[in-house]
């Protein structure tokens, strides 16, 4: 079974076979081995972790994700995030530390001013700008405890 993964920015990975893909959908996470029913779902902001054979070895790589599509069909499994980094460029936690705790301000400020009459379409933009951060910065915590300690991901 192939695996594709692309976003905005262009082809992420490519693979002619997976071992297994773990990503967050609207439905919750779900686990994707080859041979996986037909499956066509929005997926949430989160971590994706993949696990693909170059040759016969397996690598493993996981990737913060924003929202996107997961298309499974017979023969192939194809990702599209709208945003999608890799642990290797989460190296400013700081950063993803402040976008995170901005994103929840806003959304705590959002709730405060806008009582009974919350918008549901921007309370899940600012939700899914949460989960996003949220998921960055805990891709790019294990990936600076890993480079810390010598272990490999």
């Amino acid at each position: 079974m192939k695996l594709q993964i692309t976003s905005a920015s262009g082809n992420i990975l490519s693979a002619d076979a997976f071992a297994r893909i773990t990503i967050m959908t609207e439905d919750g996470e779900v686990t994707v081995l080859p041979g996986h029913e037909p499956l066509l779902s929005a997926i949430r902001p989160g971590v994706l972790h993949t696990e693909y054979y170059v040759g016969h070895k397996v690598h493993t790589t996981e990737y913060a994700t924003g929202g996107g599509i997961l298309n499974i069909a017979p023969e192939s499994c194809t990702i599209v995030a709208d945003v999608i980094q890799d642990a290797d460029h989460l190296t400013d936690l700081n950063y993803i530390e402040s976008q995170k705790q901005e994103a929840e301000k806003m959304m705590k400020q959002y709730r405060e001013e806008n009582g009974a009459a919350i918008d549901p379409k921007r309370l899940i933009e600012l939700e899914y700008e949460l989960l996003k951060y949220t998921a960055m910065h805990k891709l790019g915590q294990r990936s600076h405890a890993e480079n810390t300690t010598g272990a490999r991901r």
